[in-house]
């Protein structure tokens, strides 16, 4: 039986883009690994980009055109990740199975994936946010981008506490700003019926099935590496602190003014 199925979202102007032998890694891990990972694509010239990463991926990658009269943004991509990716799982097993959202350059993910979704298979839980190990994210990171999202965690878990979801010893330290989440197959709707295009249309569908619906959340420290491309890219370069900052602006309102307050 098939238990865990990864989606990811992708764009890249062109093949010689930084990001996307990162995505190439990712969909041979998923090979190695025997991961289901299902992919949507918005880059321009979509077929090269689609044969390049299923063929890296040895059939255990799918990439789709984003449908974009029905999925708009980024958001809207991961809701047909999401969509697509339910379709690979038997419907008799949605609460048995875990779905879990990275970002394609995150290529480490794919070797703690095992851990990440392991309270979901055993039933512990409903959602999993993995928190990156404060040593290799200081050691790994740009400098500036370790400092804005420790800062942005501090103060989404600090909203947060006043909800019993997240008070629990394993959902007071939420790695927010990370990226990658997994959620039990069964709450797949929560994303589906949120209409958010941006960063929110990840975070806030669990936010919502924690306070509402009183699902589980759970924190999983893992040891992850980032790209050492991507510190040696983003450190020191101005319009990548102005991205952050411009991200941080969103999830403050729509996160944590909207949601957690």
């Amino acid at each position: 039986m098939l238990k865990t199925v990864v989606v990811t979202v992708t764009y890249y102007p062109n093949v010689s883009d930084i990001r996307f032998p990162l995505a190439l890694e990712l969909c041979k891990l998923a090979a190695a690994k025997g991961i289901q990972t299902v992919i949507i694509d918005d880059s321009p010239d979509h077929h090269t980009v689609r044969d390049e990463l299923e063929k890296a991926g040895s059939g255990h990658v799918r990439v789709y055109q984003q449908e974009k009269a029905i999925y708009q943004g980024k958001g809207g991509a991961l809701r047909q990740a999401i969509y697509n990716a339910r379709e690979f799982i038997d419907t008799n097993h949605l609460d048995k199975t875990a779905i879990c959202f990275t970002e394609p350059e995150k290529v480490d993910i794919m070797n703690h994936m095992h851990l990440i979704v392991k309270p979901i298979l055993d039933g512990g839980t409903d959602v999993v946010v993995p928190k990156r190990c404060d040593e290799l994210f200081k050691e790994t990171y740009p400098t500036e981008q370790y400092h804005s999202e420790n800062f942005a965690n501090l103060h989404f878990n600090s909203l947060a506490q006043q909800f019993e979801g997240f008070q629990t010893e394993n959902a007071r330290k939420i790695d927010w700003l990370f990226g990658p989440f997994a959620f039990r197959t069964s709450l797949a709707d929560a994303w589906l019926n949120y209409k958010g295009n941006s960063w929110d249309a990840q975070m806030i569908p669990y936010v919502r099935a924690v306070r509402h619906e009183s699902r589980r959340i759970t924190s999983v420290t893992i040891n992850f590496r980032h790209p050492k491309q991507m510190k040696k890219q983003e450190e020191g370069d101005i319009s990548f602190s102005k991205k952050r900052l411009h991200q941080m602006n969103i999830l403050f309102d729509l996160l944590g003014e909207r949601e957690l307050s």
